[in-house]
């Protein structure tokens, strides 16, 4: 058990910088997104998803989820649309533009973070990929990428396991 409160305190540690190194890099693109913005920009990079399906990803109310989605529509990276087969329902789907933003921060990202894992050894690289394959299986993050289609996610697992 103490272990384990040792773990999740480290892993708590982590996730600040590696938000920061995210925030950064979203900077960089010269647009005033969001982390959170940002992350419901990935869940729509293969497939439109209706607002309670975003606000149930994101873990955020619908109220608030309506406003990201204003604000991501307003800068040109969404767009609305009624469903087709119930027009009482909003689907929300990237654009072109917010397709192009979504690959042009995941490299900026992916090249900063690649920049500050390159002193490791292969040993250490090694061991990463492990933890990493640990920490996915236990926040699901699969079985997220099968429904909220995750970019980074399915980036991520691709590349880390190349035979798999």
């Amino acid at each position: 058990m103490e272990d384990s409160i040792l773990l999740a305190r480290k892993l708590l540690q982590i996730i600040p910088p590696v938000m920061q190194t995210l925030a950064a890099e979203l900077r960089k693109t010269g647009q005033l997104l969001s982390p959170s913005q940002f992350s419901v920009m990935v869940a729509l990079h293969f497939h439109p998803c209706n607002l309670s399906e975003l606000a149930e990803h994101q873990g955020v109310s619908l109220p608030t989820m309506s406003s990201t989605i204003t604000r991501l529509e307003e800068n040109g990276f969404v767009k609305r649309t009624r469903d087709s087969s119930d027009r009482r329902v909003v689907m929300v789907k990237l654009t072109t533009p917010g397709k192009e933003e979504v690959a042009q921060i995941s490299d900026l990202a992916e090249s900063r973070i690649s920049s500050m894992l390159n002193d490791l050894s292969p040993e250490n690289k090694a061991s990463l990929a492990d933890g990493l394959e640990i920490l996915s299986k236990i926040f699901d993050l699969d079985e997220m990428s099968d429904d909220s289609c995750n970019y980074l996610t399915d980036t991520i697992t691709r590349d880390l396991n190349p035979n798999g």
